[in-house]
């Protein structure tokens, strides 16, 4: 059975980026205005730094099961998410924190950019 799933707008949750429609794997999203505490302050940080990522505001991955998935939302907010997104055999989007929305070869979901 589909499924679609709104890719929640990362600055307006009443809108979405785009939709994904799934028949099979699994779904997973990371977004910076989740799980935050302040100004900037949000649960994605920079091992090398200690600081919140500030490049990326939101991610959606999907891959043949949910533990990749989760693997691939969180490393696309560094710079070689993509290269593990396409080792881990994954689709993804990702939005910048300036609006611009980037995806990968071969992504399936239907994008409102």
């Amino acid at each position: 059975m589909q499924q679609r799933v709104a890719l929640e707008h990362p600055y307006d949750g009443s809108r979405a980026v785009g939709v994904w429609t799934l028949d099979a794997g699994a779904l997973c999203a990371s977004a910076t205005n989740r799980r935050a505490w302040g100004d900037g302050l949000h649960h994605v940080l920079d091992a090398r730094t200690g600081e919140p990522v500030r490049e990326y505001a939101a991610t959606w991955a999907v891959a043949s099961d949910a533990m990749t998935a989760d693997a691939v939302a969180t490393a696309l907010f560094f710079d070689g998410g993509p290269r593990f997104a396409e080792r881990s055999e994954a689709s993804w989007v990702r939005m910048r924190t300036d609006g611009s929305v980037e995806w990968s070869p071969h992504c399936e979901a239907e994008l409102f950019v």
